[in-house]
């Protein structure tokens, strides 16, 4: 009898295993789904804040053309400097989840990285000068006002 109750038993948990995997990896693929609608939804974000710009400064074609090739170019440099951003990120998140903070790790970590964060400073402070060449000296005073208006929100 405890045998056959034992036989029983296991022969329950194989099927509720093989009946509940796919569903927990169907989970997985709409979280997956979910990262894609997020990146569209940044990316349309990202249109509609440059047709606000574009409304807003009285931008003309040619100075469209020219900030979306800036852009363009800014995260084409923003990406190659990604891996290493991500590697620090992962670094912190390992110094973060020990059971005490090592003070000396986090800093040669910061330090180790300096190049990486100059050089992330200097592609948007490049492209920021950029942007300004391009503008003439009222949209240039009318950005730095909207920008003003914004930070205070």
């Amino acid at each position: 009898m405890k045998t056959q109750l034992k036989n029983i038993t296991i022969a329950i948990s194989l099927c509720s295993a093989l009946l509940l995997s796919p569903v927990s990896l169907a989970g997985y693929e709409g979280n997956h789904a979910h990262d894609k609608a997020s990146d569209k939804s940044y990316q349309q974000m990202s249109e509609k804040k440059f047709a606000k710009l574009t409304l807003k400064l009285g931008l003309s074609a040619s100075q469209q053309a020219d900030i979306k090739a800036l852009k363009k170019e800014e995260k084409l440099q923003m990406l190659a400097l990604k891996p290493a951003m991500n590697a620090f990120r992962e670094q912190v998140k390992t110094l973060m989840s020990a059971e005490s903070f090592d003070e000396q790790a986090f800093s040669q970590l910061q330090a180790s990285n300096q190049d990486v964060f100059a050089a992330m400073a200097l592609v948007k402070a490049k492209s920021k000068f950029a942007m300004k060449s391009v503008l003439t000296e009222e949209q240039v005073e009318k950005f730095y006002s909207m920008k003003h208006k914004r930070s205070h929100r």
